[in-house]
């Protein structure tokens, strides 16, 4: 780390600057990532699971010979 005063190198262990015994600025602690746990990953699995069951019962398969798109299920009024 470089000194703000005099702008000699010193190691980062030091406090004080070896020439100018300037203070030395502390070094910025970076905080380590959070990661997702187990039952997180469980709960989105659930919800993603979820979501798709109920797109499929609010969609029914159309006459495409590809496989069918989704249309929505509308009753016509006739």
């Amino acid at each position: 780390m470089d000194c703000p005063n005099c702008g000699t190198w010193n190691p980062d262990d030091k406090v004080n600057c070896w020439r100018c015994n300037a203070e030395l600025p502390r070094p910025v602690e970076k905080k380590p990532r959070r990661r997702l746990g187990p039952n997180t990953w469980l709960w989105i699995g659930i919800l993603v699971f979820a979501l798709f069951m109920l797109l499929q019962q609010c969609f029914v398969p159309g006459n495409n010979p590809d496989g069918g798109s989704l249309l929505p299920l509308v009753v016509p009024l006739v």
